[in-house]
């Protein structure tokens, strides 16, 4: 249990080294103790920060560990950044609110807040026209966290509440877009189970039969089986903890709860296409979408998703219709089957090609996602991932480069018959 974390991230990663030790039977999960103080979360945040900087413990080695401890306490990144921007210009009135002002908050939000930030001076007032204007630094996070300690504990924690909805909008609306940086893709290291479909074998060009790139194709499984579900439920023994079913366009899906909470009624949802969820949902929130019942007639309903979410998305499956998949695009909303190509190997020496296939679709600006996956089999891949309307056109550049080296092979392997000394020669040369 960290009582208090030191402001120096390598003093940190050694506090955390003397209980981490070589050989051990059980890691050990270290918790943060944080009071409810909505500025004492910069002490977290500024640790995560520099704590992810050196990597390792957080997302840069797989055998460091696989999940990313620490980033949800670090704000300090373009989306923190961006969200306090919105936050602070809504405060003063120079932009629209992207989210509504916390709900618990008695009083008004925007006009008791405008007056604490006056007074921690992020916020200040003309002398002669009395005309708001922010701080220079009125985006930095650090120095955010550092000011709102000095404000009332009921305004910082509601200004903080206002800023965490507003980074989460933030994040989602960057999602939808397509520009969610998510850093490495971590497959196959949760509930998901991942399986080899397909692997095709490239030679490259600059390099002899050992320079090869890999196309591999893989299937993701993420859902969980009515067996699956029943085996979790029998687990569970909370007042609340079951199956509950929610009707939606003539048509009915179940979910299993299992509370996790106790104080703050938080539950952990299971769907039958999704599996485990990230996120808890708090009691009320179930109790408005769905109502309680036995497990035999919650079976017809997990089963029917469960199958037909292997081709089929959300939209198709509630709508009876997918605006995507009219007009023969793919849509992966709520699958629980999903297939994904990952090029791996040699991939710089065939970056020009892949630039080439890539920029049709992704514009000048060409990003790609590195994913990282354990297959069923124990095998590990790492690799970028191709998008479904591009593998085509890339095995077909693949193909000509392949042939060409192989043909560059072949005549290497003529001249070394045909003139072994002089072959012999050069290579001692």
């Amino acid at each position: 249990m960290t009582l208090e974390l030191p402001w120096s991230a390598d003093r940190a990663i050694q506090q955390f080294g003397r209980t981490h030790r070589s050989n051990q039977v059980t890691a050990p999960e270290y918790v943060f103790l944080i009071s409810e103080l909505a500025g004492e979360q910069r002490f977290a945040s500024i640790v995560a920060k520099r704590l992810e900087s050196l990597g390792a413990l957080t997302h840069g080695d797989r055998r460091a560990t696989e999940t990313r401890d620490l980033s949800r306490f670090n704000f300090d990144n373009k989306y923190g950044r961006n969200a306090l921007e919105i936050v602070m210009k809504s405060i003063v009135k120079l932009d629209a609110p992207l989210v509504p002002p916390p709900s618990n908050f008695k009083g008004d939000f925007f006009r008791e807040i405008q007056s604490g930030l006056i007074g921690v001076g992020l916020i200040n007032v003309e002398d002669r026209s009395g005309v708001l204007t922010l701080d220079k630094d009125y985006n930095n996070i650090g120095k955010f966290l550092n000011r709102i300690l000095g404000m009332e504990v009921q305004q910082q924690n509601a200004l903080f509440q206002y800023f965490s909805d507003t980074l989460a909008a933030v994040i989602q609306e960057a999602k939808k877009n397509g520009r969610y940086d998510m850093g490495i893709l971590d497959l196959g290291s949760g509930d998901e189970k991942v399986k080899k479909v397909d692997c095709r074998k490239f030679l490259t060009p600059g390099y002899t039969t050992s320079g090869h790139v890999e196309l591999h194709t893989v299937g993701v499984e993420r859902g969980m089986s009515w067996e699956e579900a029943t085996h979790a439920w029998a687990e569970q023994n909370g007042a609340d903890d079951g199956f509950y079913v929610q009707m939606r366009n003539n048509r009915k899906t179940a979910i299993l709860v299992k509370e996790v909470n106790t104080k703050k009624r938080l539950f952990l949802v299971y769907r039958p296409n999704t599996g485990r969820q990230v996120k808890l949902e708090t009691y009320g929130d179930i109790k408005k979408k769905f109502k309680k019942v036995l497990s035999e007639d919650a079976k017809q309903h997990w089963t029917d998703q469960y199958q037909s979410s292997a081709k089929i998305c959300s939209h198709a499956y509630w709508r009876g219709n997918c605006k995507k998949a009219s007009v023969g695009l793919l849509c992966e909303v709520g699958l629980r089957c999903r297939t994904y190509h990952v090029l791996c190997g040699s991939v710089l020496s065939v970056w020009n090609e892949l630039e080439e296939v890539l920029s049709p679709v992704s514009g000048s600006n060409v990003k790609v996602q590195i994913v990282r996956l354990r297959t069923e089999d124990g095998q590990r891949i790492v690799g970028l991932i191709i998008p479904a309307n591009c593998v085509s056109p890339l095995i077909n550049k693949l193909s000509t480069s392949d042939q060409n080296q192989q043909l560059a092979v072949q005549e290497q392997q003529k001249r070394q018959l045909l003139h072994p000394q002089s072959l012999t020669h050069i290579i001692n040369t």
